[in-house]
């Protein structure tokens, strides 16, 4: 490690000398041109030279599918996708018997194309464009959808059911979920596409954690409203104003942690207890999804409070 000190020049610029030892390595002297690349808001890259784009390698993935369950064939794409596959192909004798349900599979990820079908293959290509992708609008996005889930589970326990259309939502949800993690898995692995993903580094586990928890939210609110559709008149009004607390618990935690507002995301997580206990007067299966909503509303707020101050 070398050390420097800032040396003024002009006006608005300052300097720093450069290891000799470096600069005879690289064959520099007075006069030569050097690069810097702004890496982080912390960290300065110093290069002799540009830094070529990296070559993108094609990854392709091959899944024989014959004498396994749906279930795993299902999980192997999920693995694949996530792994930054660019080609997921799928081969065997029982591809055309199971191809409508596969295609399903293959639609449940964002940018996932079959680009080829046969009676022993189906070939699937991502068409996903970096430049079009924002991790930060994709997890607001997901913030958007579960907030709507939420009212439409609110709406339901009053009596109109929506569980059908929140349902579907989930399924929306559960898309975005397995884009961020695969954008955020190469941005652990790749500085370049961290930089181009404009992720720096103390933000990508909190991001990480926080769709997590999305995710599982989205499944919990499901669930709870597949209930709620089952209730009779007695037990609509307490469970209508525990949804709508949760409801508004939610808002206050998205909104915690979009500010960063650690105040707001102490006094929500503060709630926990409350709704813990109004969630066990209600039946089993009721009681259990409220309490998990509550609970997942409380590990945001410990990732607002528990996130470093930059």
């Amino acid at each position: 490690m070398h050390i420097r000190k800032l040396v003024k020049a002009g006006l608005s610029s300052h300097t720093i000398s450069l290891p000799k030892e470096w600069l005879d390595k690289n064959k520099l002297g007075k006069g030569s041109t050097v690069y810097i690349h702004e890496q982080t808001d912390t960290e300065l890259v110093i290069t002799p030279h540009l830094t070529e784009p990296q070559t993108i390698v094609q990854k392709i993935v091959t899944i024989p599918i014959d004498g396994k369950s749906l279930d795993t064939v299902q999980r192997e794409i999920t693995a694949a996708y996530v792994n930054n596959a660019n080609t997921i192909d799928l081969i065997g004798e029982s591809i055309a018997q199971h191809a409508k349900t596969i295609r399903e599979m293959l639609h449940d990820f964002v940018a996932l194309e079959v680009a080829e079908q046969t009676a022993t293959k189906i070939s699937a290509k991502d068409m996903l464009n970096l430049q079009e992708i924002s991790v930060d609008k994709s997890v607001k996005r997901m913030d958007i959808i579960v907030r709507t889930m939420l009212q439409d589970c609110l709406s339901t326990a009053t009596g109109k059911d929506l569980s059908e259309s929140v349902s579907v939502r989930d399924d929306d949800v559960n898309r975005l979920y397995f884009l961020l993690v695969r954008l955020l898995k190469s941005a652990l692995s790749n500085n370049a596409m961290a930089t181009q993903l404009e992720l720096a580094p103390n933000a990508i586990l909190g991001n990480w954690m926080l769709i997590h928890h999305l995710e599982q939210f989205a499944d919990e609110v499901k669930q709870v409203c597949s209930q709620c559709a089952k209730l009779d008149g007695k037990q609509r009004k307490n469970v209508t104003a525990l949804v709508a607390a949760l409801n508004q618990d939610y808002l206050d935690v998205m909104k915690a942690a979009h500010a960063k507002d650690k105040k707001l995301a102490d006094e929500v997580a503060r709630r926990r207890a409350e709704r813990q206990e109004a969630s066990a007067s209600l039946d089993a299966d009721l009681s259990h999804g409220c309490s998990s909503i509550s609970s997942l509303i409380s590990d945001i707020a410990r990732l607002v409070i528990d996130a470093e101050n930059v």
